[in-house]
């Protein structure tokens, strides 16, 4: 069972990082996603042991996007870790029988 989705709820990226725990760390991060254009919907970011655990929501603007932000993230000095894909449960379900 798929979550009904709204116009205006959008698909979303997330990305999940962890980056050197460094005072300016999350600026440097954002820095990228504001250089990308990139739209965030949500940012959260925690010191988890000798890091800094950083998750940022982005409105979907396509596949190339997304992978361009992903290089630029893993570039960044200060991310050691990348992850990213759908946001769990913002993402149609596909159509049956395809």
């Amino acid at each position: 069972m798929g979550v009904q989705m709204t116009a205006q709820d959008g698909k979303r990226r997330l990305f999940l990082l962890r980056a050197h725990d460094e005072p300016d760390a999350l600026a440097r991060v954002l820095g990228v996603v504001a250089f990308q254009q990139a739209r965030l919907t949500r940012v959260e970011a925690e010191p988890v042991g000798d890091g800094l655990s950083i998750r940022l929501e982005i409105e979907d603007a396509g596949e190339h996007k997304a992978e361009a932000l992903a290089r630029r993230l893993e570039a960044c000095p200060a991310v050691r870790r990348l992850a990213f894909g759908w946001r769990s449960g913002l993402v149609p379900d596909p159509v049956p029988g395809h």
